[in-house]
């Protein structure tokens, strides 16, 4: 792996942590948005580990952080006020579907199991798809 593709790969908790930091006041859009690119950063480091080019306790940790942003997101996305809960609370779904699946994968990369890591990644590429279903039809409705 190249040393620029390790570096980006080192910034991704930071990028992480600073997305986090948004203000609880943050729109369902928003916290979706964050949701989809934490899940995919998760996914960039379950890769990483599976390679090689990862160690362990860098990887489990960036994934529990991971993990903790998307569950901020799940509960931002349940408080949010909505016009139509069924749809919000497909949202909600999928969220939660990613915090766990990174919380898996977290576990797994510590306790060096590849297998159950390929299976989170695969949860949360299950979730991810869910999420942009749900995203589509939740503002569907306000057009």
């Amino acid at each position: 792996m190249s040393s620029i593709a390790w570096r980006s790969l080192l910034l991704l908790p930071v990028l992480a942590l600073a997305l986090a930091s948004c203000s609880s006041s943050e729109t369902v859009e928003q916290q979706s948005k964050l949701a989809a690119s934490t899940a995919e950063a998760a996914v960039l480091v379950i890769d990483a580990w599976l390679s090689g080019a990862a160690p362990p306790h860098y990887a489990s940790a960036a994934l529990q952080s991971f993990a903790g942003t998307l569950g901020d997101a799940d509960r931002q996305v349940q408080s949010a006020p909505s016009s139509d809960i069924a749809r919000r609370d497909a949202l909600k779904s999928a969220v939660g579907r990613l915090t766990i699946a990174a919380a898996a994968a977290e576990r797994a990369v510590k306790a060096e199991q590849q297998i159950q890591a390929r299976q989170a990644r695969q949860d949360l590429r299950a979730a991810q798809a869910d999420l942009a279903g749900a995203y589509r039809q939740y503002f569907a409705q306000q057009q």
